[in-house]
């Protein structure tokens, strides 16, 4: 998220991991040597040289963290002169997990907008790796540039409202938070300094991390993990009350669904990183399409695992998981499902929300526990609306007044228990769509996040009228984990569920962005690679 005006003073953090569970519609009106991998010049131990058969590793979800962990495994196997045999299991017809695109009117016509990950910053390395590995093409996130003027409302009144000027904004915002704006820009860079540290060689040496307390505890971030954002910022930093509560909370809410006494320190720091965001053109899920590729991945879509089972072990004496599914060739036709059993894999790496996975762990251990993970629900509506701004109506203003096209939402006045919870987490004018037949005025796609559905009438009172309401379309997510603090009796998840079976996604109770998916992923198949081949990168793929 950008607020308009602001960037000077402060650092604002941005929508990143979603993922969808259903969607309705209304119509109203190949693999390569990388830098990062050193010649080989040391011998291998090699369970596949035993048998002169590639490893088969099977990769349980198609998302940053799987398509990115079958990249840097083929990547591994290639530097220790091992072959690999991937395959990836997804319960969707697309790769890209919650990073995925719509169309304004359904129709390729009009510009892609991004539906779920929308963004990452330049202190994400291993995606503009990808970038530049893939040659793609990056474009600037902005809200739509014909108004830079924003507001932050409390369910009840506005907070803040920024004017046309940019130096009678910053007196405002010195007069209301006091000097709060600069002390919040200095702890940005400071924890932005601490998280770039991951990718030096000193960082990639200390692992893999078995445990990812392990991995708290080395980037110094456990701490931030124990507490809560509001707790951090005004007990242990200094920052004023209504700052934290406004100027922060209204990050943490848009990026993570979450009020700012509830979310945890790092969340909250996840939450204001970067006022530089950028995306692919044409969707950043293209990234992930690629890491695929170039894995050589076989690909397996419409397949939702229901069982991993850990056979006898064999003669070459490793154990070996056998996949059972459910395919569905249409998924909207359920009746048509058939099911299967895979192929003996040697390894599995389970990459999607363990609870969402729903899948049924057998091994001839003990099963490995894993904490519950309750998810934020989420909706997104996008609105294609030929109104200029939201109607002053629904915030007790005249219809005709000017608003704010960028509207932030806080807890505020909920905290002091004299509010009701806004109606909607943001508000965003992102593109000016141009004219259509038929329509008065210049077309906008408006992104709206909210806890709860907003139901028609409540959108035609946001816009004006029902007239003006010419397309929408309705995402429901299970977007992000619920980032409590991490305090006893709360566990840190596990990253190995068995012998060979890797579990990525428990990562995301620290940080839920694209980018540390990637970074999990590195971790979960650094380890992979030990314990197969014995072998580690020297240095990070951002170096």
């Amino acid at each position: 998220m950008h607020l308009p005006g602001v960037k000077p003073l402060f650092l604002v953090g941005y929508s990143l991991l979603r993922a969808t569970l259903t969607t309705t519609t209304t119509t109203t009106a190949y693999p390569q040597q990388l830098p990062f991998l050193p010649p080989s010049t040391t011998h291998f131990r090699s369970d596949s040289h035993l048998t002169n058969k590639p490893l088969k590793v099977a990769i349980i979800g198609g998302g940053p963290a799987g398509t990115s962990a079958g990249f840097f495994l083929s990547q591994f196997a290639n530097a220790s002169g091992n072959p690999v045999e991937i395959e990836i299991f997804e319960r969707s017809d697309y790769l890209g997990g919650r990073s995925n695109i719509i169309y304004p009117f359904d129709s390729s016509d009009y510009p892609s907008v991004e539906a779920g990950a929308s963004i990452f910053v330049s202190a994400n390395k291993h995606l503009h790796q990808a970038v530049r590995q893939f040659n793609l093409s990056l474009e600037t996130f902005h809200t739509d540039g014909s108004s830079e003027n924003y507001a932050i409302w409390d369910g009840t009144e506005f907070a803040f409202e920024s004017s046309r000027s940019s130096w009678w904004d910053t007196i405002k915002l010195f007069w209301r938070y006091g000097r709060a704006p600069l002390q919040l820009n200095a702890l940005s860079k400071r924890n932005l300094d601490q998280f770039q540290a991951i990718y030096s060689k000193d960082f990639v040496a200390l692992g893999p991390f078995e445990e990812l307390q392990q991995w708290a505890l080395a980037t110094g971030f456990d701490h931030l993990l124990s507490t809560t954002g509001s707790d951090y910022l005004i007990n242990e930093e200094g920052i004023n009350v209504q700052a934290v509560n406004e100027l922060v909370a209204i990050m943490a809410r848009t990026n993570y669904g979450q009020d700012i006494c509830v979310i945890h320190g790092l969340g909250a720091m996840v939450s204001m990183a970067g006022s530089d965001g950028r995306s692919v053109q044409g969707g950043n899920r293209q990234i992930f399409q690629q890491f695929a590729k170039q894995s050589r991945a076989k690909l397996n879509f419409n397949h939702q695992i229901t069982a991993i089972s850990e056979l006898e072990v064999s003669d070459q004496g490793r154990s070996q998981y056998v996949l059972s599914y459910h395919h569905h060739p249409h998924q909207q036709l359920s009746s048509r499902r058939t099911t299967g059993d895979s192929e003996p894999f040697d390894a599995v790496i389970l990459a999607a929300p363990y609870d969402q996975a729903a899948v049924t762990v057998l091994t001839s251990e003990a099963p490995v526990q894993v904490p519950h993970q309750p998810f934020v629900h989420l909706h997104v509506s996008f609105v294609v609306t030929n109104a200029t701004a939201p109607s002053g109506e629904l915030f007790d203003r005249p219809p005709d007044q000017f608003m704010a096209r960028s509207i932030y939402s806080t807890m505020m006045r909920n905290v002091i228990g004299k509010g009701k919870r806004p109606l909607f987490n943001s508000l965003n004018y992102l593109k000016n769509l141009g004219p259509k037949e038929g329509v008065i005025g210049d077309m906008y796609i408006v992104k709206i996040f909210s806890e709860a559905p907003l139901p028609t009438n409540t959108l035609a009172k946001l816009f004006g009228s029902v007239q003006n309401l010419l397309w929408i379309k309705r995402i429901k997510w299970d977007a992000y984990p619920i980032l409590a603090p991490l305090v006893p009796p709360s566990k840190y998840p596990p990253t190995k569920l068995g012998d060979k079976l890797y579990y990525v996604n428990g990562f995301e109770n620290l940080i839920s962005t694209m980018e540390t998916q990637t970074l999990a992923s590195w971790n979960i198949a650094m380890s992979l690679s030990k314990d197969v081949w014995n072998y580690v990168p020297q240095k990070s793929w951002a170096h």
